[in-house]
């Protein structure tokens, strides 16, 4: 059984979709930039870490990898968001 989803935008099943998306997207970059400036915040207090560090960082491959899978996770889920709910549950649920 699929449920009605909810209406943002005019009715227009699209429009509503990328809504979805817009606001799945813009929660996961609050989440991170949150997390970034609290990290930032505390390395620079406790004078572990310089600014031009980060922005000159080059992962080793292990690391790499694991930023390429979580950039990958991440398209998945606001891509996902177009989703019909039935199948954006299916799919959270086998991550």
């Amino acid at each position: 059984m699929t449920e009605k989803r909810p209406t943002y935008l005019s009715g227009d099943e699209r429009l509503d979709d990328l809504a979805r998306m817009v606001l799945e997207l813009t929660s996961e970059v609050w989440v991170l930039k949150d997390r970034t400036m609290v990290l930032e915040h505390l390395l620079a207090a406790k004078g572990t870490l310089a600014e031009a560090e980060i922005d000159q960082f080059q992962p080793a491959a292990e690391l790499a990898a694991v930023l390429r899978r979580e950039r990958e996770a991440l398209l998945a889920r606001v891509l996902g968001a177009l989703l019909p709910s039935d199948d954006r549950v299916k799919s959270a649920l086998s991550r």
